[in-house]
């Protein structure tokens, strides 16, 4: 007989299967290497800065800057357990004016910090490994004030 899959079953299966992805290709990344930046990226940090915000749950809205230049950011949870450290997984999509790409993380939030850790799975940086952080504040956005993250990424282990 097989066993009945709930919901909430099937999310923490999909969350449980991200974070080994992330977990691999991390690992994977940094034992061949995060590789160096090209010539026309060596004058940028690989520093994206972002303010985002919650739109339509799971949908995320926002805006970047940095490294990537000023644009925007659009992401997706794809994972939430709340808690004394809440964990999300989600794709993060960051389209600035000079770099775009896109990134699978994770990210733990105790109280208003969190750390992010993933890797960039398309566009700028692809294949390396991204980690940063972000404070959550009130901001205004979109003629409303609500709670925003705000917070930086690095693409790369040394940057780039």
């Amino acid at each position: 007989m097989r066993p009945v899959l709930t919901g909430t079953t099937i999310r923490r299966g999909i969350a449980r299967r991200v974070v080994i992805l992330v977990a691999s290709l991390a690992l994977l990344t940094l034992s061949a290497g995060a590789g160096v930046a090209s010539a026309a990226e060596g004058s940028h940090d690989g520093s994206a800065t972002f303010t985002k915000w919650v739109t339509a749950w799971p949908s995320m809205a926002g805006v970047v800057g940095g490294s990537v230049g000023n644009g925007t950011f659009a992401g997706t949870v794809l994972g939430y357990s709340p808690g004394p450290t809440t964990v999300i997984d989600a794709i993060y999509h960051l389209a600035g004016a000079r770099h775009s790409f896109t990134a699978l993380v994770h990210v733990e939030q105790t109280g208003l910090q969190a750390v992010i850790i993933g890797v960039v799975t398309d566009g700028w940086g692809r294949g390396q490994v991204v980690h940063g952080h972000y404070t959550q504040i009130v901001c205004s956005h979109d003629g409303i004030r609500s709670d925003c993250f705000q917070g930086r990424l690095q693409v790369g282990r040394d940057g780039g």
